[in-house]
């Protein structure tokens, strides 16, 4: 979170609330309500403490900010933090002013604004001797390696967000079907597919779970040592204890999805990759799977070379 200073509350406040509350008038997620507001939060919380510059005067309304102001706010972001994190204030902050310019009729001073770019920088995946060691390290009967074991199957699966999986309930499962409910951004419903193996691995998994203190909760994943519901942390957190236990550091449920769509991209058309991933823009479908395209154009280039057809 990024509590409003008390200058910046008397200030900027007011509008912030009503802003927060036309989000959730929008149904948008709770998540995404967050990420809105925080960074209108910490936009404001800026714009109380800055002093000014060639540009642009210290800002005590919103009706004072003008482009010089974001500019400088998103400059600020890019000496201290990374790209990536500037792009993504930069997008949220732009809900707020849309928001802001219909309620006030008043121009919107991001308007010809760019955001800032961020360089590409691909997501390692993981080869396939690398998820055979995972798999195998959540080997055994205890209540813990038959849930770790299932989570890393339906990642590796369906390729669903960390949130996504987090979220499931035991009635979002059906095994027969090989198919999982989940309900992803945007707060949109779509069905993804497991393996017939990572079917039997769950039901072993819901099996353990039926004899847990907090069965009869309707969340999907357990804690370990009856501490309750499994949180979206410590999926992370188990994903990283995993994955240095098998020597891949830094393992996170980003890089499974990645790597879903690398394997994925080679069996799936782009039109049912899209709708498995919960994707509405084709760009994500090269975004995702840039990762080992030069490695998968190597071995396409390799299937008829010129020199083996003369």
């Amino acid at each position: 979170m990024a509590p409003l200073t008390d200058n910046a509350a008397r200030l900027f406040g007011r509008d912030i609330a009503s802003f927060r509350r036309s989000l959730r008038a929008r149904n948008l997620s709770d998540n995404t309500i967050r990420i809105y507001t925080d960074a209108t939060e910490r936009f404001a919380n800026w714009l109380a403490d800055w002093d000014g510059n060639d540009d642009a005067d210290p800002a005590t309304s919103w009706e004072d900010v003008t482009r010089h102001h974001i500019q400088a706010w998103i400059t600020s972001l890019l000496d201290a933090k990374s790209a990536g994190y500037a792009n993504n204030q930069y997008r949220s902050i732009q809900q707020f002013w849309a928001w802001w310019s219909e309620i006030e009729e008043l121009p919107n001073p991001m308007q010809g604004l760019k955001p800032p770019t961020v360089p590409e920088q691909p997501i390692d995946v993981l080869r396939k001797d690398q998820l055979r060691a995972l798999l195998q390290s959540c080997q055994g009967r205890e209540f813990i390696q038959r849930r770790d074991l299932a989570i890393i199957y339906i990642f590796m699966d369906a390729g669903v967000r960390r949130a996504e999986l987090a979220s499931l309930t035991v009635d979002d499962v059906d095994l027969d079907l090989r198919e999982i409910r989940v309900l992803g951004k945007g707060r949109r419903n779509r069905v993804v597919t497991i393996s017939r193996r990572a079917a039997v691995v769950i039901d072993r998994y819901l099996r353990e779970r039926a004899r847990q203190k907090w069965a009869d909760k309707p969340d999907l994943w357990l804690a370990e040592k009856n501490k309750g519901v499994l949180t979206k942390w410590g999926i992370r957190e188990m994903l990283e204890r995993r994955g240095r236990a098998v020597g891949i550091d830094g393992l996170h449920p980003h890089m499974l999805r990645h790597t879903w769509a690398h394997y994925n991209k080679q069996n799936l058309s782009e039109e049912e990759l899209m709708r498995l991933a919960g994707w509405r823009s084709r760009q994500m479908v090269d975004r995702y799977a840039a990762s080992l395209a030069d490695e998968r154009a190597r071995e396409a280039g390799k299937r008829r070379p010129l020199g083996d057809e003369l």
